[in-house]
């Protein structure tokens, strides 16, 4: 079981937003003409999505209010109830991917300088929030291996409802969730090492990031905020499939060291790159090869770490 309360409802569909539209014929309170970008979702998920954003967003912006277009609402249709919406300001983007350089300084920017913001020193979030139809668990927990544990397990219960149950893979949770996770996270956290929670965009890929066409200046977008290990928005430049690589971490890595101990740091970002798999493998069930992908790579981190940790 997640450890929230309030569990949100189970997943049922893949599509994130039923539409999107831009709205030039709106101003502002004092009359000057502002153009809006809007997504509407449906349903009581859609409900969750749209406020979950807003609020990650919101924070996002307190920090880097130069990367992410301003959250300016969410809410319901009053004349069709089903209906949620989201709305932030437009910003006109340049359809590549943003300069590496400037966007990994602006991504350690955002870790780096809402540390000392976090409400309580705590992993999580105040609000559940979302990476297209999937809910995170965002239970405040006082440990980055608690905290990412919930996580995995919520995102596999839900990939469980696209694929169904099967033998040989349910086999491989128990040491993954008492065995992998512990030993590549709890050293994180122990030995007079510590880490501290990070506000993270939580989904950083190749559709999620451009570049400002006004000034140049990189964004990020569409994110699934939470306070965790600033290393999770690193998985995506590790998997070929997102069009980055490795070198973009590199790069991240000159503004913000890797943690300690360093010696776990591929292991780590293999464990963190199952939240990937993960996401693809239950929004796109017709491409069975997700699905094989991450128990595949589930099953090679069991075998890697049969023991656990053994206070390294």
């Amino acid at each position: 079981m997640s450890g929230m309360s309030g569990m949100p409802p189970p997943l049922k569909k893949q599509e994130p937003f039923d539409f999107v539209e831009i709205d030039e014929n709106v101003a502002a309170t004092d009359g000057t003409p502002h153009v809006y970008f809007m997504k509407v979702a449906l349903g009581d998920v859609g409900l969750g999505m749209v406020r979950g954003e807003f609020e990650g967003v919101s924070k996002l912006y307190e920090v880097i209010p130069e990367g992410v277009p301003r959250a300016v609402a969410w809410g319901t249709y009053k004349s069709q109830p089903d209906n949620h919406f989201y709305l932030c300001d437009f910003l006109d983007m340049i359809e590549d991917l943003p300069d590496i350089h400037a966007f990994c300084s602006l991504l350690a920017k955002l870790h780096k300088e809402s540390i000392p913001r976090s409400p309580n020193g705590k992993f999580g979030f105040h609000e559940v929030t979302y990476e297209g139809p999937m809910y995170q668990d965002t239970t405040w927990c006082d440990t980055w291996e608690e905290s990412f544990r919930l996580r995995v397990r919520a995102s596999l219960d839900q990939e469980r409802i696209v694929h169904g149950s099967h033998k040989e893979n349910e086999e491989l949770l128990p040491a993954l969730y008492d065995k992998v996770i512990p030993r590549l996270l709890r050293p994180l956290e122990t030995k007079g090492r510590s880490i501290k929670p990070v506000l993270i965009h939580g989904d950083i890929w190749y559709g999620n990031m451009s570049t400002n066409a006004e000034t140049g200046e990189p964004l990020m977008f569409d994110p699934s905020v939470s306070w965790g290990h600033n290393e999770c928005d690193l998985t995506a430049m590790g998997i070929s499939r997102y069009r980055m690589g490795k070198h973009w971490r590199r790069e991240y890595h000159k503004h913000f060291p890797i943690s300690a101990p360093e010696v776990d740091y591929e292991d780590r970002m293999a464990l963190y790159e199952l939240r990937s798999h993960l996401c693809a493998s239950t929004l796109y069930p017709d491409t069975p090869v997700f699905h094989e992908m991450l128990f595949n790579e589930i099953r090679r981190l069991v075998e890697k770490f049969p023991d656990g940790y053994q206070g390294e």
